[in-house]
Parts: structure tokens; sequence; C-alpha cells
């Protein structure tokens, strides 16, 4: 019996092993044709944001042309609102206007890359998007911003809000292409709320908390509060790596268990 024991946890890792590799050939042999030039899209994206990073702008540069050239005429295999599109359009033509500006810093770019790339990521990751991974950033800068309220530290807390706006604007598109519009408007309105008394000679410190407030709610719920179990998206999924991990375990299981029951039967019938 340990013997068959031993073969069962011996067949069991191979197929551990052997799930991930077969589950990305099936996904690959039966992704659509849309989806398939979506992926060789994002791959430009994430070479665009790569050569930007590393100073490289002629190589980002490429990148970006090619993205101009080839989103017009993609396919999205998901419908999306035309106002989420046009925010994926105009990031594109934006950075690549910025790339072709002498003017433009490093920094500028960089962060033109980076909105393009969580865009066209946004598109192709519908599970764990570019996007969410910025929740503690943003989460961490609306607090400092609350104490600066409380405050009322007019130079520190227009710093602050500065850079915090501009990171919700590079991530925007992409939070669009996937939020409802509610909580997309929801957001948008905290911040023009803020906007609109930095324009004031005199700030309401009470209207910009209650902003905030509701601008860390709407984030809350945006990042949160409805995201259900990665768990159970895997598991609902008929091309599931879980899924298929589950059947190849399940099938060496029963087979093995069979082996050892006739094996064992035989050693009975001998006796």
């Amino acid at each position: 019996m340990k013997k068959n024991i031993r073969f069962l946890l011996f067949f069991l890792m191979i197929g551990l092993f052997l799930s991930w590799p077969i589950h990305n050939l099936y996904s690959k042999l039966n992704q659509p044709i849309e989806e398939k030039q979506l992926a060789a899209l994002d791959q430009i994206a994430h070479e665009l944001l790569t050569y930007a990073k590393k100073g490289d702008l002629e190589g980002a540069e490429q990148r970006i042309v090619q993205l101009a050239d080839r989103f017009p005429n993609q396919h999205l295999p998901n419908p999306i609102r035309i106002e989420s599109l046009n925010a994926v359009t105009q990031s594109i033509l934006a950075a690549k206007q910025s790339f072709a500006s002498a003017n433009a810093s490093e920094q500028q770019l960089l962060w033109h890359a980076t909105r393009v790339r969580i865009a066209i990521d946004a598109l192709t990751h519908d599970h764990q998007p570019m996007w969410r991974s910025y929740y503690p950033s943003l989460v961490t800068q609306v607090q400092n911003l609350q104490l600066s309220a409380v405050e009322r530290n007019f130079g520190q807390f227009r710093e602050q809000f500065d850079e915090n706006y501009r990171l919700f604007l590079a991530i925007k598109p992409g939070m669009s292409i996937q939020l409802p519009e509610g909580q997309m408007s929801s957001i948008t309105v905290a911040y023009d709320i803020i906007s609109k008394e930095m324009r004031n000679s005199q700030v309401d410190w009470q209207l910009v908390r209650e902003a905030l407030r509701e601008l860390n709610s709407s984030f809350q719920v945006a990042f949160v509060g409805e995201e259900k179990s990665t768990f159970a998206r895997l598991m609902m999924r008929p091309d599931s790596p879980i899924l298929i991990l589950a059947s190849i375990s399940i099938a060496l299981i029963m087979a093995l268990s069979y082996v050892a029951w006739k094996k064992y039967d035989g050693e009975i019938r001998s006796i």
C-alpha cells in the first residue's frame, strides 16, 4: 500500500505541474481573434511603459505610434461605454503628442505612458486590473488631504491635492472601463467640488472635508465594496486553472485508487 501511495503522490505532483501549462495552451488555442489582437496591444503598452521607465524615449515613442495606429481598428471583445472608449483614445493621442514634443519632460512622458498602460490593461484584464493596485496610494493621499483640511493649511493642501488628482487622472481611463457610470460620477463630482473651492478667494473647509469624505467613501466602493471573491470567480470559469487542476487530481486519485483496490482484492483472493 505504501508503494501505491508513493505512486499516487508522484502522479499527483505531475498533474499539478502540468495543469497550468495545459490551461495556458488551452486558453491560447481557444482565444478569439479580437482577444489575440488586444493581447498584442497590451504587450505593446507594456513595452511602452518599460521603455519610458528606462529613459529610452525613442523606443517608447515607437510603441505609442504603434498603439495610435492599431487601436482605432481594434474590435473589442466586450462592449464599453462611448465615454470610456473616448478616454482611452484621448490618452493614447495625448501620449503620442507628448512624445513627439521636444518640450515634454521625462516625468510627463512617464505619466502619459503609465496612463496608457493602465487603460489598455483594463481592456484585457477583467479580474485584476492595474488600476486597482493604486488603491493604497489613493487612500493614503486622501487621508493626508483630510488632515490638511482640518488644519486649514492651504499651501500644503494645494500641493497634496494636485498630486492626488494627477494620480486619479492617470488611472481614470482604466477605471471608467470597468466601473459603472454612477461610481465614476460620484468620484468626479467630489473632485470638482474640491477644485472649485481651491479657486475661491476663501475656501469653505467644511465643504472640502465633506467632499473628501465622499471621495474616500466612493473609492472604498469602487476598489473594495463590490469586489467578488477571486476564488469564486476562478471556479465559475470553465477554463479555470483551479478547475482543471481539480479535475486532473480527481481523475488520478480515482485511477490509482482503483489500481490499489484491484491489487488488494487480488492479494485477498490469493490467500
